[in-house]
């Protein structure tokens, strides 16, 4: 059995085992899982890169004129379409997290978008707060638990982000 259904298995089986399974806990529960799962992805993604051994040098034969280029454009394009302020940094992490939410179809809360973003607490609440203002994101309170608010794009910032991965879409490099 692989690893990754071993994590699941594990995670599942207190859910099966306390007599009356919530549905709602147990969707909860296959949402961390698929996370956590995505999370030990990511991970091994970038153990791999950061195995690499990158002296500085160009490797012979490789041309990054074109990835250059097209960094270039689609940094250009992000400034366009979200302004100064919204296109790097906090702001741009949050985009891409709730975009990537979006197009996966998950629901988001804060703390996933904080968590998401690999921001501290404080940072994403002020940004969160000014992608709302500036039309973005919207802020929902959960009607089960007041506790709890979720986060979603609106109209607009699904526009503005379908628009850029659009426009970056011929390009090799999208982030």
């Amino acid at each position: 059995m692989n690893n990754n259904m071993q994590i699941i298995q594990n995670e599942a089986r207190p859910i099966f085992t306390n007599g009356h399974p919530d549905v709602a806990h147990l969707s909860s529960q296959v949402r961390q899982l698929t996370r956590k799962m995505e999370d030990l992805n990511s991970e091994i993604r970038c153990a791999s890169y950061e195995q690499a051994d990158y002296s500085g040098e160009i490797p012979a034969g490789l041309d990054l004129r074109l990835d250059v280029r097209s960094a270039r454009k689609l940094r250009h394009l992000r400034k366009v379409i979200f302004g100064q302020d919204l296109d790097t940094g906090p702001a741009w992490d949050i985009l891409l997290h709730l975009f990537d939410s979006y197009v996966l179809q998950r629901r988001d809360t804060i703390g996933n978008v904080t968590d998401g973003a690999e921001l501290p607490g404080a940072t994403a609440l002020r940004w969160i707060e000014r992608l709302e203002r500036d039309g973005y994101i919207n802020l929902r309170d959960d009607h089960l638990d007041r506790r709890r608010r979720f986060v979603e794009l609106t109209d607009a910032g699904i526009g503005a982000m379908t628009k850029y991965f659009t426009g970056a879409a011929p390009n090799r490099i999208a982030a």
